[in-house]
């Protein structure tokens, strides 16, 4: 599994996480929607930028680096806090 598949893993799993649809998620990051879905679409080979991966991280209480673990949750690393919770 390459970085582009594990970042877009773990965004998936943020939104999943959050009950974010991709328009909620674009929003909580101040982007637009059609970035983060060209990003996140299953087919795609993009990478999630670096600064748009710790903007992400930041943004979800999650600790740096999160997003590039390959087993992300279970790493047990930092709290996980529901943003909307």
């Amino acid at each position: 599994m390459d970085l582009a598949e594990i970042r877009r893993n773990n965004a998936a799993a943020l939104m999943l996480e959050n009950a974010l649809d991709e328009l909620s998620f674009a929003l909580c990051l101040g982007k637009d929607e059609t970035q983060i879905a060209a990003l996140m679409s299953p087919n795609s080979k993009k990478l999630i930028p670096d600064a748009l991966a710790r903007l992400m991280e930041q943004t979800f209480s999650k600790p740096k680096l999160w997003l590039d673990q390959a087993d992300g949750d279970s790493q047990g690393q930092g709290p996980s806090f529901d943003l909307f919770g």
